[in-house]
């Protein structure tokens, strides 16, 4: 089959950069809400909490939790009670969730039932007795304990005493934290304190003394109705933002790597206007356009150095278009086994002259014959050597803009960062979502247009390698000869031969990826060979496919399926694992 040209494999690859950035602003906007929607995990949106002291000293306790499963899959709460009074009654209840409740001799109040699972947000409400609420005329309350290993974001506590509360004061933090809180005297008796939000391993201590004594405490009054509503933003909204803007930034990066990318127009042949003091640039779809199928062997190139050229980096069909320029130039010869095309030997004739000598040395390995039906060693390591002297030419040969180069590598380093933190900016944005809007949608925002043009200049930066005027031009010949080959008539091969000319001919039909259809006319060839020379160039045209063929089965080593000793994750007896409640 016909190697696809550099222009066909450069629209294929642009198709292939659009589907990729699709498809990043799709992750892009899909993680975020993935992330917006687990909103950080489980969390308490409200606790409220209220106690009725005794004249004992003991508190009759109400919990009204508003606990957020999230996306997990739980089967209840618990609720770890110091100085809980084992003997009292226990009672919890939900009008959403399973509510049965297990007290354990440590203090540990269990909620839920062991054989179903919950998630989202439900409501427990629990009723205990706490010792030791006070003590003679001081009043310290727990309230919420700092044991708690989930966020809460509202507190709401009440304490109701049948004597004055005087002196009230609250306190919410860590262990040890004296960081005030707002703490108020709804009525003689009564205080409520206010906590906006508590972190994981933060609590809420309520605290004062005891006045005049009153017929009755306070009566409290009863839990909201509901959670408060959330403050953040819908889940989805982040990821919209963030997969859009990506979109969005990727499409223009792309447009401007595409533009900032052209070919340099050749010096002369090419009618493209430019502003004063700017070097004309030209998309290279649009330069191969005004290439025209042309005979002409192209002047001061190689085949090989020309195959190059055309595809932008070296192939096999180049290093075998090599071998056939050097079996046209006498120094090795290429023969089909018996007379058969589909296994082809490698023949040393000659010594061969400085590189090319080095590089035959390193191919035979002092033998002057050798198979290509198999992998060889020696030709293998040859054949990489001829690959890096190829790529060493093309730095080399200045048809290629060095400084675009430098900036194709910075371009790529630098979007891959930009995308990478774009990535985890946009991500970050869906966490904060759960309590916020403004701000979540502004780094939603940023970080999509950052991940998107990011991950763009990286992907398209291969567009910034461009050519030279002076490429430019000898490309437009390499591409005139390509398509010559490929729309050449029956009689190009007795052209060929009558110029004395075949053999080259070959040569380039190989590395321009037009070898099978160069043998295809060969096999048709109506005008007797002149010389052994022309018969031996028939032979090559012939089996110049499977030549090609023939170059990477002995310059590849065979992969092997078996392997020995070791041990593999899940080979084995045994395992397991483990997990939460």
């Amino acid at each position: 089959m016909p190697a696809p040209r550099r222009s066909d494999r450069v629209r294929t690859r642009r198709r292939i950069d659009v589907i990729g950035v699709l498809l990043l602003a799709l992750v892009v906007g899909v993680l975020t809400s993935v992330v917006a929607l687990a909103g950080g995990g489980e969390r308490v949106r409200l606790l409220w909490v209220a106690a009725t002291v005794a004249e004992d000293g003991s508190a009759r306790v109400t919990e009204v939790v508003d606990y957020d499963f999230g996306g997990e899959e739980r089967r209840g709460i618990l609720r770890q009670v110091p100085g809980l009074d084992a003997d009292a009654p226990v009672e919890a209840s939900s009008p959403d969730a399973p509510d049965d409740v297990t007290v354990t001799e440590a203090g540990e109040i269990r909620v839920g039932d062991p054989d179903r699972t919950v998630t989202g947000l439900h409501r427990y409400e629990l009723t205990y007795t706490l010792d030791g609420v006070l003590s003679g005329d001081a009043l310290a309350w727990d309230a919420v304990g700092t044991g708690w290993d989930v966020p809460i974001d509202v507190v709401r506590v009440h304490v109701s005493a049948p004597a004055e509360l005087a002196q009230g004061r609250c306190a919410a933090g860590e262990p040890g934290s004296t960081e005030p809180c707002d703490v108020e005297r709804a009525e003689p008796g009564h205080l409520l304190a206010l906590v906006d939000s508590l972190d994981p391993g933060e609590g809420v201590t309520v605290s004062g003394t005891t006045g005049a004594a009153l017929a009755d405490a306070p009566a409290l009054p009863g839990p909201p109705e509901s959670a408060p509503p959330v403050e953040g933003s819908n889940a989805l909204l982040p990821g919209a933002v963030a997969g859009g803007v990506a979109l969005l930034a990727a499409t223009v990066a792309l447009v401007a790597v595409r533009r900032a990318g052209r070919e340099r127009v050749p010096a002369v042949g090419i009618p493209v206007t430019s502003a004063p003091g700017e070097q004309a640039r030209i998309d290279l779809a649009a330069l191969a356009d005004h290439a025209s199928p042309s005979p002409t062997l192209p002047a001061g190139l190689t085949p090989a150095q020309g195959g190059v050229l055309l595809a932008g980096s070296v192939t096999a069909a180049h290093q075998s278009a090599w071998l056939i320029d050097q079996a046209v130039a006498g120094t090795v010869d290429l023969e089909a086994a018996d007379g058969r095309a589909d296994e082809v030997t490698l023949v040393r004739r000659e010594p061969g002259k400085g590189p090319v000598r080095r590089l035959l040395d390193l191919l035979f390995r002092d033998r002057e014959r050798l198979p290509l039906g198999e992998y060889d060693e020696g030709f293998a390591e040859g054949w990489a050597e001829l690959s890096k002297d190829l790529a060493a030419w093309q730095a080399a040969s200045g048809l290629w803009d060095v400084d675009a180069d430098r900036r194709t590598v910075w371009i790529r380093v630098l979007g891959g960062l930009a995308g990478v933190a774009g990535f985890a900016l946009a991500l970050f944005a869906g966490y904060l979502s759960i309590s916020d809007v403004g701000l979540p949608l502004a780094l939603a925002g940023i970080g999509g247009a950052l991940a998107g043009a990011g991950a763009a200049a990286a992907i398209a930066g291969w567009e910034l390698r461009v050519l030279t005027p002076a490429g430019s031009a000898a490309w437009l010949q390499v591409e005139s000869l390509r398509q010559f080959l490929a729309s050449s008539p029956l009689t190009a091969v007795d052209q060929a031969i009558g110029s004395g000319q075949l053999g080259r001919y070959t040569a380039w039909a190989v590395a321009l990826g037009e070898a099978e259809r160069w043998a295809e006319l060969a096999s048709a060839v109506s005008v007797p060979a002149r010389s052994s020379s022309d018969t031996r160039y028939l032979h090559y045209a012939a089996y110049a496919p499977v030549f090609v063929a023939g170059c990477g089965t002995a310059s590849t080593a065979p992969s092997s399926s078996s392997g020995t000793g070791g041990a593999s994750v899940g080979g084995g007896a045994g395992g397991g694992g483990g997990g939460s409640w």
